[in-house]
Order: C-alpha cells, then structure tokens, then sequence
C-alpha cells in the first residue's frame, strides 16, 4: 500500500493511532480521547496525518496566517522513525501549502521538549530549513 499524506478526518482508528504517534511526546492528559478529538477538530489550525496500511504513523498541526504556515506537533511514531515518514510528510504538507498561496513555513524551536531538541534541529537542516533565533524557517 502507498504512504498518503492528508488532512485528518475524525475516527476511532486516528484517535488510536495519535495515542501511539505522541505517547512519548505529550503529558498524559493531552493523550485523552477528548483532547486528542480537540485536536483534529481545532479550527484554527489543520491536522495532517501520513497514512500507510490502514494505519497513521505521523502528524504535525499547521496553522496558517498572513501567508505564513506555523508547525507544531511535528512527530512520527517511534517504530518507524528513520524511515522518511517525516520528511515524506514534510514535503507533502509544503506542497500543499505552496498551492495554496503560502510562501514561508515556520517552526518554534521552544515548543519542543528538550529530549527532542537535538534531533529535530538534524531532521529540520536537513529538510532544508534554517534556524533563526530558535525558529526554523523555510521559503517554500
């Protein structure tokens, strides 16, 4: 089966399987099936999803605003990581946004744990952003 990147759609199965992707990542009361639903219902910012045999094995939340695309909550499941997911869902979401008329996509430092730090500063220069005073950014 083919990895598909889409904007998520509520279900049993995308609340299971975001449980998975941030169990190590979120405080437990953010793993909630209520603050998980909030999540792919929050109106102000867009939940994209890879998906690869039936199951949903990274996410990030893009906000959008003044043409500029906001990242947070970038994660890939932890047994598939190094595996391209996330820059596969990278790639894909920037495409999207490109369509749309966004021309800079942003990423705050700060709002990452400090175990994830280091590792997503190497994923995030190699996917071809800089960083500026504790933000990635990217021209699109």
């Amino acid at each position: 089966m083919r990895l598909s990147v889409f904007s998520a759609t509520s279900s049993i199965q995308l609340l299971t399987d975001l449980r998975k992707i941030y169990q190590n990542h979120l405080p437990q009361e953010k793993l909630t099936s209520k603050a998980l639903q909030a999540l792919v219902e929050d109106e102000q910012a867009e939940l994209y999803v890879s998906l690869f045999n039936a199951r949903h094995l990274a996410a990030v939340q893009v906000k959008v605003k003044n043409h500029q695309a906001f990242l947070n909550l970038l994660c890939v499941r932890d047994i598939t990581r190094r595996r391209g997911l996330g820059k596969n869902l990278l790639h894909e979401v920037e495409k999207q946004l490109k369509a749309e008329g966004i021309g800079i996509v942003k990423m705050d430092l700060n709002k990452t744990t400090e175990d994830e730090k280091e590792g997503l500063s190497l994923f995030m220069s190699d996917s071809g952003y800089l960083l500026i005073d504790d933000t990635f950014i990217k021209n699109i």
